[in-house]
């Protein structure tokens, strides 16, 4: 097998990157695929979501910093499950532009996945919310994005303009890179400007978009609380990502 690698991206805040990149990588691992969620945002939620440690102090120069600088991300995967694994962020990420190598440093995400490609059926890449050099990495190792659209007008700002990076890491050494949907997340069924904004999106974007639309939850927001593993909420938590992660498998032909 060689991994499909998909990053979780927008260059807006709170529109749910790191809850549904990592409610991707359990359900995938829950349906038997080998999964390697890698934490690219120096916040560290993705991290914590997993690994149930808050104090990310535990890993201390254990981080795909460390496994960016290598070249190799092998030394640094943690393991959450037997199907899903994961690589660590803390606040030291940000200083991975200071790094000296022959590698472009745009690309040093992508050099340090390259020996476990065959390891995994998906790498799912979480990104923090701007393009900065963590979220350029990820778009020039991806094969696809999913982006993530929160039902607000600054999130729709933000859709076309996000749409420009990833025609220029299609422009700078990724031709393959695709988009592979935009997903509406933290919708409020109450409140018609969601309706609307959902609306507009899908006449504007059209097949894009993804069927299937994340409401706000109670289940979902006290993820941060219970993370992903031993959650006493996850099936509800999950009931409404299930139906999206059909429609991913189908459009990155891997069901």
């Amino acid at each position: 097998m060689t991994a499909t690698v998909i990053s979780f991206s927008l260059q807006k805040g709170g529109v749910g990157k790191t809850t549904t990149c990592g409610l991707t990588a359990y359900l995938l691992a829950k349906r038997g695929y080998k999964v390697l969620a890698i934490d690219m945002d120096s916040q560290g939620n993705l991290t914590q979501l997993i690994s149930g440690y808050d104090d990310l102090e535990v890993f201390y120069q254990q981080t795909i910093r460390e496994a960016m600088v290598d070249g190799d991300v092998t030394d640094y995967i943690k393991v959450a499950t037997d199907n899903l694994h994961y690589v660590p962020a803390d606040d030291y990420l940000v200083l991975i532009a200071d790094h000296r190598s022959k590698t472009p440093r745009t690309q040093f995400l992508k050099e340090a996945i390259s020996s476990i490609k065959e390891d995994y059926d998906f790498i799912l890449i979480d990104t923090p919310p701007n393009l900065s050099m963590q979220t350029v990495n990820a778009l020039m190792a991806s094969n696809y994005v999913v982006m993530l659209f929160e039902t607000a007008k600054f999130s729709y700002n933000a859709i076309p303009r996000f749409m420009d990076a990833v025609d220029g890491a299609i422009d700078s050494g990724n031709p393959n890179l695709k988009i592979a949907g935009i997903l509406a997340t933290l919708t409020d069924a109450r409140r018609t400007d969601s309706k609307e904004l959902v609306e507009l999106v899908r006449e504007e974007y059209e097949d894009l978009i993804f069927n299937t639309v994340i409401s706000r939850r109670a289940a979902i927001g006290r993820l941060s609380v219970y993370g992903i593993n031993d959650n006493p909420e996850i099936k509800a938590a999950t009931e409404q990502h299930e139906s999206y992660v059909e429609e991913l498998l189908e459009r990155v032909n891997k069901k």
